[in-house]
């Protein structure tokens, strides 16, 4: 065995070698190795950057945490000390961050009669010349679109760590599970990664672009719907810290109200509704005293025990003490070339035991133990035709899993009821459209089949209307997902167990069912009713204890960011749970937290917290390690741009003074008042010339109009029956060369019921029409018609 501390582990067999540095790479090695997955890392003689790349301005160790975070659990050998024919010969998978014109023997996978897969992940391509390093992160959420999705009040913020390159390094494992067995390479970028984090926004604008009229704004504002200027939101200040209150829901606010006291509030005409967010600092005037009187964990609990949606607001050093991530075993130690608190399991399987204790390798500790002759123990093949997939799921990150594995070749079916359609689905009048209603309807009849979020996150998937409450229903629900290989569930943690499902979902994971449920904090500890909003998640994930300007306490942003990469990462669970069962494994209950998988993105904290008893500075749109870096305000837009040496910010500071003087202030401020009279192409051009690094900051409407989207492959234009055709973000995995698409549009309500149900459980038409008569099957949302059946 491999890999002797994870033997019963979901890819224990699977090898890897991982040749790639940095960041994104090692993620991907690193979260293989969380599953089981044997991996060896290669490090060339003058050792992996990512040693000494400091988390923050403060006092740092070696190697830094970053380092350890990525590469505890991994063996480690001197590239020196093997032969890259010897190392492939031994893979089954090879993680690379090397551009096409910088290949060497380890990507020549071909060389060796049983080639492995190779994934690559850089920054902008392999096609590009430059492969990217750490300290671009900056530039690539500013060129991908992520940064302009940040604004608030006029102002940008980087968001904080190296997010683009952790997210990037999420998909390449996605990849890597996806292609085993059935294509030779993968490949992903940060910059596709990063675009695909903020895929909520971006779906809004690209509705607006495409519309039957032209590029129209208002669309765009209509699409984006509830989703924006909720509040009471953002990080309120209390006793000792901060809090997130959620008021997504319209339940919310009047909770809140009878919490602050206030009932009176809900009637007060300036915090309708509509009127709220236009008047937030009058309504944040009102209630303040309220938070700043109680504790984070006493406004936390108020809301657990309401019903009402908020966060707390976590830091790393939070993490080591709080009481529900100790009870799911989130944290544990790292022993050998660093000690310490790190995050030692992605997400909980039932009836396995995660490490508590993982192993940070020295270089070439490990040069003794490799032996390349060494055979394979197993295939692994976890995708399949044919698979199939039920979803129980709302929202962006449930969704996003069904979406991948549609995109892989599996038939996947969303249920869903008319008495409680998802909340993205969105209600519109088909008048506003600019669409034609068709002859079965009218210009003010109601879809619940428009929505961008909804259409974009749900392309490829077949849809059956099935109702829970019934009992006929919820007998179609068994059979469903009896005849299933996958079920996915992104609702409380009692859905289940509610309708009385939650037994006969276990026997069928005992029969061979890989079951994924993704509550915000995860189905067992003393916080998991905390629903599931993504600026909640931001809280309680140490995304809102890092975000923003220095100089403020926290924030949190506009992007749903969590969804993303609970997304991604609860692919990655459910890929590597087939690839077990695929071995002969069992079936897996998997209780994947929202939570976990952000802190897992910003684990370097938590190890920096364990050594230093300090948690991340906050660094606004600072590079860590440096000289300078920001978002610059240009005549015609914004730039970004890092100067990465004292060599370089002499080299600035001489350009300033050429044109004018800089007087004794700092660089950064010195910048802006330089930038703020002149074009973006002067102010990158002067800069990049003095030896900087500067992009322009993107929009998803300019990346549209350039055709960069088109050209990076990450747009696909879908015809959808209600809302025509438009364009929607791509997943940015590429396989074979080929970039991952789900076929077709998303799913109408109802639309396939009959269909799904005669396929796969061989539904009479005597049958079908019974159903739909007691109302188990074929509810539609209120206000909007039934589908004609043919």
């Amino acid at each position: 065995m491999d890999n002797a501390a994870t033997p019963h582990a979901p890819l224990a067999g699977l090898r890897v070698l991982e040749v790639a540095t940095g960041v994104a790479g090692p993620y991907a090695g690193r979260l293989l190795a969380m599953l089981g997955a044997t991996v060896v890392k290669v490090e060339p003689a003058e050792g992996d950057p990512a040693r000494t790349i400091p988390v923050d301005g403060g006092p740092q160790v070696s190697p830094s945490p970053l380092f350890v975070h990525l590469n505890a659990g991994k063996r480690s050998v001197g590239a020196e000390s093997i032969t890259p024919e010897e190392g492939l010969a031994w893979a089954d998978v090879v993680l690379s961050d090397r551009v096409a014109r910088d290949f060497g023997p380890w990507e020549d996978t071909g060389s060796v009669a049983d080639p492995p897969m190779l994934v690559s992940v850089t920054a902008w391509g392999t096609g590009h010349d430059d492969p990217g390093s750490p300290s671009d992160e900056l530039l690539v959420q500013a060129a991908s679109g992520l940064l302009a999705a940040t604004e608030q009040d006029g102002q940008l913020w980087r968001f904080p760590g190296w997010q683009s390159q952790y997210l990037a390094g999420a998909y390449a494992a996605a990849a890597a599970l996806a292609g085993l067995g059935r294509h030779g390479r993968a490949e992903v970028t940060w910059v596709g990664a990063a675009r695909s984090a903020v895929e909520c926004q971006a779906a809004a604008t690209l509705y607006g672009v495409t519309a039957p009229h032209g590029d129209e704004r208002e669309e765009e504002v209509r699409q984006a719907g509830f989703q924006t200027n909720t509040f009471p939101s953002g990080a309120f200040a209390c006793a000792d810290g901060y809090v997130v209150p959620g008021t997504v829901r319209g339940k919310d606010w009047t909770t809140q109200c009878e919490l602050y006291g206030r009932p009176d509030l809900v009637l007060d005409p300036r915090f309708s509704w509509r009127d709220r967010w236009r008047n937030r600092e009058q309504l944040r005037a009102e209630i303040a005293d309220w938070y700043l009187a109680r504790t984070r964990r006493e406004i936390f609990d108020l809301a657990l025990k309401s019903g009402w949606s908020a966060g707390m607001v976590l830091s790393a050093q939070d993490v080591l003490t709080d009481p529900h991530l100790r009870e799911r075993g989130f944290v544990g130690t790292v022993s050998g070339a660093a000690r310490g608190p790190i995050p030692v399991r992605p997400w909980r399987v039932e009836n396995t035991t995660a490490p508590t204790v993982v192993r940070l390798a020295r270089r070439g500790e490990d040069d003794g133990w490799f032996q390349p002759r060494r055979p394979r123990s197993r295939p692994l093949w976890p995708v399949r035709n044919g698979l199939r997939v039920v979803e129980l799921t709302w929202a962006w990150a449930g969704p996003f899993v069904g979406r991948f594995l549609a995109s892989t070749g599996a038939d996947v079916i969303r249920v869903e009821a008319g008495a409680h359609p998802d909340g993205w689905r969105t209600r519109f009048r088909l008048r506003d459209l600019g669409t034609a209603p068709g002859e079965q309807h009218a210009p003010t009849d109601v879809t619940y089949d428009a929505s961008a979020q909804f259409n974009s996150l749900n392309r490829g998937k077949r849809a059956v209307s099935v109702d829970l409450s019934r009992p006929d229903g919820a007998r179609v629900f068994r059979e469903l997902v009896a005849a299933a290989d996958v079920l996915v569930v992104n609702m409380n943690h009692r859905v289940l167990a509610d309708r009385g499902l939650d037994g006969f979902v276990r026997e069928q994971v005992e029969r061979g069912l890989v079951h994924i449920t993704m509550p915000a904090l995860g189905a067992v500890g003393p916080d998991r009713a905390m629903p599931g909003f993504g600026m909640l998640t931001e809280a309680m994930g140490g995304f809102a204890a890092r975000f923003g300007s220095p100089g403020e306490g926290a924030r949190t942003s506009p992007t749903y960011y969590p969804d993303a990469v609970s997304g991604v990462h609860a692919t990655v669970a459910v890929l590597a749970a087939l690839a077990a069962r695929a071995a002969g494994g069992p079936g897996a209950a998997i209780d994947f937290s929202q939570q976990e998988a952000l802190w897992l993105q910003f684990g370097e904290g938590v190890v920096l917290a364990g050594q230093q008893g300090r948690s991340p500075a906050r660094l606004g749109n600072a590079e860590p390690g440096a000289a300078d870096a920001g978002v610059l305000s240009a005549a015609d837009g914004h730039l970004a741009y890092v100067v990465a040496t004292e060599q370089q910010a002499r080299a600035v500071r001489e350009l300033l003074e050429r044109d004018g003087g800089t007087g004794g202030t700092a660089l950064s401020e010195a910048l802006t008042a330089w930038a703020a009279h002149r074009d973006t192409d002067a102010v990158r051009e002067a800069l990049r010339a003095a030896g900087a690094r500067c992009v322009a900051v993107q929009h998803i409407r300019s990346l549209f109009h350039s055709g960069t989207l088109a050209a990076q492959r990450m747009l696909e234009l879908v015809d959808h029956p209600v809302a025509g055709k438009r364009a929607y973000l791509g997943i940015p995995v590429a396989l074979d060369g080929e970039p991952l698409r789900a076929d077709g549009p998303a799913p109408m309500f109802d639309q396939h019921t009959d269909e799904v149900l005669t396929e796969w459980l061989d539904y009479s038409p005597e049958r079908l029409a019974a159903l739909r008569g007691d109302a188990a099957i074929g509810t539609v949302p209120k206000g909007s018609r039934p589908r004609a059946r043919s």
